[in-house]
């Protein structure tokens, strides 16, 4: 239990709810055993009876019939609460009543919950004033207000803190969604500021040109001009956003996400409030019963011990921030076992509860498994002292119950250190793994739009300017196929308006038919004999998806890298693979690099194999013969295989 903390996962949120549950079981137990010093059988079996309830708040599988009849339910606890004080009058064990406010607090709105806890606290003193507790001696009546206290903090205090833990657990993942909505949000405004009116003016154009070829060639051609003017100005942008977003997905830039803050300051203020509560009790039990008149210096020595203490166990719960262990652990936790013990000799079994604390810092510091052997030796010698120095004026059946008592309440203790501070510390470290998750979201979604910007956007634009000198050239010449082609140009144009939409995330389907349609039209008007050939059954998916923007990347390429008179373009799916395979015959010295030298986070075919391995496929590129091949095969399997690795002989697109 003491080994250093990993990874949050769901085992760790279970382990959380099973640990409140325990440290619930044995202080219902512990309850018992102090009802059962009074020789009442009636008492232990009421004492067991109360926490059924608060138990089956705490396990999850009855947490939802909990909260549906919540206030039935907290009625059938109320009556459990204030029968016992008809049935055994003063008698009736400090503690268990507290589980009753613990339930209001989880339960109940706040702020009404903590209202009703008062009056809650507040009847239950007047309660037993009414019956005369008391009056029976200071440290009974203490143990009254503290036993109260502790069962309603410790009941509210864990099972908060698992419930933290358990909702950060399940939301782990929205913070991350949140995260990269913002950053698509603030990616759609920069795009639209940066392309968006260029490619519309690029559009407008394109249809002005259309309306115009039949009337006035020449006005046609001016805004064709105009079209090739603002894609390529849309281009440099591109370049510029795509540059940009790229440098910031570096680590440096990282957002700044915070982790949970209120499961510590929650863990904090319930564990103070035990540790000073248990400390007063420790205070009255010593001025009550040493020798019945307590001499200054004992007086003194047990106040200046009871601080020490305290101070020791908050520096083992909350060490230095990012430390697993406090600076110079060995040497305090050495300290606190001289001082647990220390004022034994002097004042009896009395401290012995601190052996509770002591036996959770040994838990939480000493490594496993001598942490686990730490813990069960200072548990054992509670009974030993106990032993020794007994409790004045029981029957033998009531020491037992009375060691019984003592002995679970510090295995409680032990459990209730060691539980706060591990789910304290397991809900930061929850919150920190969101943080971390959605800050790679974050990253991961700049370097998704540098990506499409380049492959959808950077293209499709690539592909307008162009179009529009191609049509040029083909007034000029007075070639009539100027006017189909310049229809061609304007569903280019609505296509690259489209894919903003899908840089951005407004949209997430890229249509591979249609792609493949597109690719074998630009290739035809510039004059490139081209042979298709796709899988009539072929069907749309995400393995298809990824396809995209390798046919606009191997297009655009052999359109501005090569003298291609043909291209091979195929399309099939086979053996569980979508194999794409785009071929030409014309290879000049003005193409990309070889795919290996362009690396996995470049542009060009370095983005495309970086796109296909992500997919779980292979893409192979490289010289074949006199011309240039690429090969992208992708699994069509639901979930994606192990990417494997991306070959690439000499040679360029």
């Amino acid at each position: 239990m003491a080994s250093d903390a990993t990874v949050p996962d769901e085992p760790a949120v279970r382990r959380a709810t099973a640990l409140v549950a325990v440290v619930l079981c044995l202080l219902a137990i512990s309850d018992a055993s102090y009802g059962s010093t009074n020789g009442g059988v009636g008492e232990l079996a009421m004492a067991t009876v109360m926490v059924i309830l608060p138990l089956l708040y705490v396990i999850p599988a009855t947490r939802p019939w909990w909260l549906r009849h919540r206030y039935l339910l907290l009625a059938v606890q109320a009556v459990l609460t204030w029968v016992p004080f008809a049935l055994f009058g003063q008698n009736w064990a400090p503690g268990p009543s507290g589980w009753l406010v613990g339930l209001v607090l989880l339960t109940v709105p706040s702020p009404a919950s903590w209202l009703v806890s008062a009056a809650l606290a507040a009847a239950e003193v007047a309660v037993r004033a009414s019956l005369g507790a008391f009056s029976v001696d200071p440290a009974y009546s203490s143990w009254i207000v503290i036993g109260f206290v502790v069962h309603a903090l410790i009941l509210f205090g864990l099972a908060r803190l698992a419930d933290l833990i358990a909702a950060v657990h399940a939301a782990r993942d929205e913070l991350a969604e949140a995260a990269v909505t913002t950053e698509r949000l603030r990616a759609a405004d920069s795009l639209r500021a940066a392309i968006g009116d260029r490619l519309a003016t690029a559009a407008r154009q394109a249809a002005a040109a259309l309306q115009t070829i039949g009337r006035s060639q020449p006005q046609a051609r001016e805004h064709l001009t105009e079209t090739g003017a603002a894609a390529r100005e849309a281009l440099d942008e591109v370049r510029e956003v795509t540059a940009s977003y790229r440098e910031a997905a570096g680590p440096e830039t990282a957002p700044a996400l915070t982790g949970v803050t209120l499961a510590p300051r929650l863990a904090q203020a319930v564990f103070v409030t035990v540790l000073i509560g248990l400390g007063v009790q420790y205070a009255f039990d010593v001025a009550q019963d040493v020798n019945q008149v307590p001499s200054a210096a004992v007086i003194g020595w047990t106040a200046a011990n009871a601080v020490a203490l305290m101070a020791l166990q908050l520096r083992h719960s909350w060490p230095s921030p990012g430390a697993r262990r406090p600076p110079g652990w060995q040497i305090t936790l050495g300290l606190q076992v001289v001082l647990t013990y220390a004022m034994v000799p002097v004042t009896g079994w009395r401290p012995l509860a601190a052996c509770g604390f002591l036996a959770g810092s040994a838990l939480l510091l000493i490594p496993a498994p001598l942490g686990l052997i730490a813990f069960a030796a200072v548990i054992a010698s509670v009974p030993a002292v106990w032993a020794v120095t007994p409790y004045p004026g029981l029957t033998p059946l009531a020491q037992v119950a009375a060691a019984s008592f003592v002995t679970l309440l510090c295995v409680a203790l032990g459990l209730l250190v060691y539980g706060l501070t591990r789910m304290a510390w397991l809900a930061v470290q929850l919150g920190d793994l969101r943080a971390e998750l959605a800050r790679k979201a974050v990253l991961g979604e700049r370097l998704r739009v540098a990506r499409d910007t380049h492959d959808l956007l950077g293209l499709g634009l690539s592909a307008i300017a162009m179009k529009a000198d191609l049509i040029g050239r083909l007034i000029d010449r007075g070639d009539a196929r100027a006017g189909p082609e310049i229809a061609e140009l304007a569903r280019i144009c609505a296509t690259a308006r489209a894919d903003m939409r899908l840089v951005t995330g407004e949209a997430r389907d890229l249509p591979l038919d249609a792609e493949l349609a597109a690719a074998r039209d630009v290739l035809t008007s510039a004059g490139i004999n081209v042979q298709a050939s796709v899988d009539a059954d072929l069907a749309p998916g995400a393995a298809a998806t990824v396809l995209v923007p390798v046919i606009r990347e191997a297009v655009t390429n052999v359109l501005k890298h090569s003298s291609a008179s043909y291209c091979v373009l195929e399309m099939t799916a086979d053996d569980g693979l979508l194999r794409l395979l785009i071929s030409n015959d014309g290879s000049d010295d003005a193409g990309n690099a070889p795919l290996a030298a362009v690396g996995r986070t470049g542009s060009g075919l370095g983005n495309l194999a970086a796109r296909v391995e992500t997919a779980g496929g292979r893409l192979i590129a490289g010289r074949d013969g006199g011309g240039f091949s690429l090969v992208a095969e992708i699994p069509l399997a639901e979930q994606p295989s192990a990417p494997r690795q991306s070959m690439s002989p000499p040679g360029r697109l």
